[in-house]
């Protein structure tokens, strides 16, 4: 009876071990770094946007996360529903600082001249770790990856208290400051007593800081705010925003979520206004002004690609296309891709399915690394009853997209329209 058990036993842990391996999830790259300023290796985990290999000449904004292994899945959930799903923000790139256990953690994340909480020796190393996020995480990920000159800074709590400190010591380090409930009570609200004199003092160029607070009322942010509100400093554009349906800890995400839309305030116009105030040419001047601002390169939002187009077709005016796609190439290189794929979509429908597949075809060696680019030239071979055709075409997008390590939703589509061809 017991080596029955056991074997039933054993059986269910191979089982949960195989679901395990086959319901796991990618939380992008855990990179080891050796840092010569901390004295010490550190941990980061960066996450690439899913379009990242699309494009290879697109640049992305970098957000650096604090208490990265705590706070990756929920900032990588948003993100992935802001950005790729929503498209309400561009495309960025996540960088997670690991940390190494709480007591360093606390001390790396208070202002020098300070405590740490809980502790009474251990002395504040924030302009240290600072220095470390500045001059040796930046560097590694501008050296590695696709970075574009556009970086936010993201912390709670304690977190937030290192963000705050990092505007006043170094405001030119980044461009965004994310402080969710930062713990300004610490040692007696100490950073708040300085920060007067440091912010008159600062010459930097503009910044923006996004104070936020949930249902509390001892982190003592009030103070700060004052100030803030006292000073009203040229070169800091703040905003605050008080959440009392949040408590400490479900505050953080939420105002994430409302911060990024401000920070890229512009990249996502609503149906509405798209229909009612833009045509082709101001939808084109409007994201090419903003590309410019937020210093990226990258495809601007499908709907917009689609009420640019659309214009065209409703104003009965389809043969300027060709002329506004030229300006599209000059102003929009890396939209180029989307604007094409949707020129085809119109014209299967209004002209033929023929047409716009030589279109797609005529453009596919500029594309050759677009998942989306292979699936819309497959599906114009389906149209067109090539079943051997798209069957190859939907091959080579599944190739792309287990080489660019996709997420599994792009995968299962692929895979389903493979094996609905094949069955026919």
């Amino acid at each position: 009876m017991i080596k029955i058990l056991i074997s039933a036993f054993s059986l269910v842990l191979l089982l949960t071990s195989k679901i395990a391996i086959a319901s796991s999830f990618n939380l992008g790259e855990r990179v080891n770094i050796n840092s010569t300023i901390l004295n010490e290796d550190r941990t980061l985990q960066i996450i690439l946007p899913e379009n990242y290999y699309a494009n290879p000449n697109a640049t992305f904004p970098v957000i650096y996360l604090l208490d990265g292994d705590y706070n990756i899945h929920g900032a990588s959930g948003i993100l992935d529903l802001l950005a790729n799903k929503a498209q309400m923000i561009p495309d960025v790139i996540l960088v997670g600082i690991a940390d190494k256990g709480t007591d360093k953690y606390r001390q790396y994340m208070t202002p020098e001249g300070l405590t740490s909480p809980l502790k009474d020796t251990d002395k504040g190393k924030a302009n240290l770790f600072l220095a470390f996020l500045d001059k040796e995480v930046k560097t590694y990920i501008k050296t590695h990856y696709r970075a574009a000159n556009h970086s936010t800074l993201v912390g709670h709590s304690i977190g937030g208290l290192f963000v705050l400190n990092a505007l006043l010591e170094s405001p030119s380090s980044f461009h965004n400051y994310i402080s969710s409930s930062p713990s300004l009570w610490l040692n007696n609200q100490a950073l708040t007593k300085t920060a007067k004199d440091k912010i008159n003092k600062n010459t930097h160029k503009g910044v923006s800081l996004y104070l936020s607070l949930g249902d509390e009322t001892r982190m003592n942010q009030y103070g700060f705010i004052n100030v803030l509100d006292d000073l009203q400093p040229k070169n800091i554009n703040w905003q605050f925003k008080h959440y009392p349906d949040e408590n400490h800890n479900s505050v953080g995400l939420i105002s994430l979520r409302n911060n990024l839309k401000m920070i890229f305030k512009g990249w996502f116009i609503s149906e509405t206004e798209l229909r009612r105030s833009h045509s082709a040419d101001t939808i084109l001047t409007h994201y090419k002004n903003l590309i410019h601002k937020l210093k990226i390169n990258q495809a601007i939002p499908t709907p917009s690609i689609k009420a640019a187009i659309r214009y065209f077709y409703i104003n009965k005016e389809s043969k300027d296309i060709n002329t506004f796609m030229s300006k599209v190439k000059q102003a929009l290189p890396a939209s180029e891709q989307g604007f094409i794929i949707m020129q085809a979509s119109y014209i299967s429908h209004f002209d033929s399915p023929k047409a716009a597949l030589n279109l797609l075809k005529s453009n596919e060696n500029k594309f050759e690394y677009s998942i989306e680019y292979m699936k819309n030239i497959a599906t114009g071979y389906e149209q067109l009853k090539d079943k051997n055709s798209a069957i190859i075409y939907f091959k080579k997008a599944l190739s792309l997209a287990k080489k660019q390590n996709a997420n599994q939703w792009q995968m299962s589509i692929i895979e389903a329209k493979l094996l609905k061809l094949k069955n026919q």
